[in-house]
């Protein structure tokens, strides 16, 4: 196991199109789990998503989350630190990059169709205090 995720093994895992499951907290302190498209870059996780998940209402309560991106083979990344909140409006460029990663040329405008009728998008960047790495060395 390793704390980083400069290894060119990670690179290329966090360049795939798994899934984080990015972990909120909720009002009673539970856990909240949710799946969520990302990009990695320059040290950080951008996530998009709407104002009005319940990801978003937590972490503007409590913006301490923890996630992880696992593969059947038992690879694994988990992270854990402070979120940081913005929303972004047109061009939507962040979202743009992640839907581009997850999505084929054909699925990529009827796609982003939709995201723009939902309107602002809120963007989560996670720049991780905690990682810990297997079978990524």
């Amino acid at each position: 196991m390793t704390n980083s995720l400069t290894t060119k093994a990670a690179e290329e895992y966090l360049a795939s199109t798994s899934n984080l499951i990015l972990a909120t907290l909720r009002k009673d302190a539970g856990p909240q789990l949710s799946p969520v498209w990302f990009v990695w870059r320059d040290g950080t996780f951008f996530i998009s998503t709407t104002p009005a998940t319940a990801k978003w209402r937590n972490l503007e309560r409590d913006q301490r989350c923890s996630g992880i991106i696992d593969h059947p083979d038992g690879r694994y990344i988990y992270i854990a630190g402070i979120a940081e909140l913005s929303t972004e409006v047109e061009p939507l460029e962040i979202t743009t990059e992640i839907v581009r990663k997850y999505k084929t040329p054909e699925e990529f405008d009827p796609y982003m169709e939709t995201v723009h009728a939902r309107g602002t998008r809120g963007i989560i960047r996670l720049k991780p205090i905690s990682i810990v790495t297997r079978l990524l060395d």
